[in-house]
């Protein structure tokens, strides 16, 4: 069964319920696995939900995360859903489901439906943040216990201009040790920072550098990271996403939060703004209330972190500093792989370099090229390649082991554009 008969076999049970099917064009995978959840609450065999989204797992067009999702929320609706919840007869999947999608999006409450709904409306938004922390937990890293920050520093490729920043400042914590010794005044400088830069251009690892950074200079005891995202800081429903955002700055506390793609918060009024104005204030106010007991880190695409800073008065006095990180030339991508190479234990022959340079030549750039990522991705295929060459000709030495031929490097395919996440009716 497809994508599209499973769908039309979900709405056909909306039907028996004493539902109505609106008229939309596309019902997207998060509108599907809701349409499980209201099912499982007009039905008292709930074994019946992992018939019902086993039939979504068919949809061509659901990625890995959708997939993982609704796992997840099989396991938890089987074990938790409670029973004996009845969808009224005015239920419309096309147009109460995406009232109840967009509840954290708006200032809706549960409240918003009849009483036999509220309860169920009320218990699928909690599951759905429960599921989604659940596959996404908050990932603390810890700074690494060389001492000297630097030195990592120089060990990454094509950064200097953050290196020369990160030297700045260090200097200046030196020079504000030996100004205190004398009695002078010291600088007083914010230790926030502005990371913009396409994908897979190290603001991540930088990012873990500068928490390292500021627990050697002083401004910080700990120096841990914290990377959060969009669902860790905002909420599902009204008065969640304050409480969502303190309990994040606390586990930060410390050390450093590091908020990829922050531009997310503020987005277009469809996409949950006023949730993300919440969210943005709430972290102003704990910056200004716990200051010097943590840093914030944000970091996007240069054009929407623009957009970010001016969507909120107080944040571009808050973030005086912005790091730029530029894509990597082909020659730095080629070096990349060559780091690769060696901490792998491989060994590249003639030739590898001046085809890599060539696959990299032929990759067109835009604002989605993967830079570091893509090299990694390269690498990979690389192995797998030797892998089946070496393996095939029975090859066994330690030479013939490490050794990556030109041959062994083919160009990327033309990645084709990503469809809609959903299945499409009609």
């Amino acid at each position: 069964m497809d994508g599209q008969a499973g769908l039309e076999e979900v709405l056909s049970w909306f039907r028996a319920a004493g539902g109505s099917v609106g008229d939309t064009d596309e019902v997207p995978v998060e509108v599907s696995y809701q349409s499980c959840l209201f099912y499982a609450g007009a039905c008292e065999d709930f074994g019946a939900i992992v018939e019902v989204t086993g039939l979504l797992h068919l949809g061509k067009e659901s990625g890995e995360r959708e997939e993982a999702l609704i796992s997840e929320l099989e396991d938890e609706l089987s074990e938790n859903c409670p029973p004996g919840i009845e969808i009224e007869s005015s239920f419309s999947v096309g147009t109460d489901l995406w009232s109840v999608l967009r509840l954290s999006e708006t200032d809706f409450a549960p409240e918003t439906f009849g009483p036999k709904m509220r309860s169920f409306v009320d218990y699928s938004l909690r599951t759905i943040d429960t599921v989604q922390n659940r596959l996404h937990p908050l990932e603390v890293v810890q700074p690494s216990a060389n001492s000297d920050v630097l030195a990592k520093f120089h060990e990454l490729v094509g950064v200097e201009e953050l290196l020369a920043r990160a030297e700045e400042l260090l200097a200046l914590a030196k020079l504000d040790a030996l100004r205190s010794k004398e009695g002078l005044k010291t600088s007083t400088y914010s230790p926030h920072l502005v990371f913009t830069g396409n994908p897979g251009t190290g603001k991540t690892t930088v990012a873990r550098l500068i928490g390292a950074l500021y627990k050697q200079i002083g401004i910080l005891p700990s120096g841990h990271l914290i990377e959060a995202r969009r669902s860790d800081l905002i909420g599902q429903y009204v008065g969640q996403t304050t409480p969502k955002t303190e309990a994040v700055i606390r586990t930060a506390l410390g050390g450093v939060l590091f908020i990829d793609e922050a531009y997310t918060l503020a987005e277009g009024k469809d996409r949950n703004f006023n949730y993300g104005e919440e969210c943005i204030a709430t972290l102003l106010q704990e910056m200004e209330n716990k200051r010097g007991q943590f840093a914030v880190i944000v970091a996007g695409y240069p054009d929407e972190m623009t957009r970010f800073l001016d969507s909120n008065p107080g944040l571009r006095s808050r973030f005086d500093q912005t790091w730029h990180f530029r894509d990597y030339t082909n020659q730095e991508l080629v070096t990349i792989i060559e780091n690769y190479v060696s901490k792998n234990d491989y060994l590249l022959e003639e030739g590898c370099q001046e085809k890599l340079m060539t696959v990299f030549s032929s990759i067109k750039r835009d604002r989605n090229f993967g830079n570091a990522r893509l090299a990694r991705q390269i690498f990979h295929s690389m192995k797998r390649r030797q892998a089946v060459r070496v393996t095939r000709a029975g090859l066994n030495s330690r030479n013939d082991l490490m050794k990556i031929l030109p041959e062994d490097i083919e160009p990327l395919e033309a990645t084709p554009p990503k469809p809609p996440i959903g299945f499409r009716r009609g």
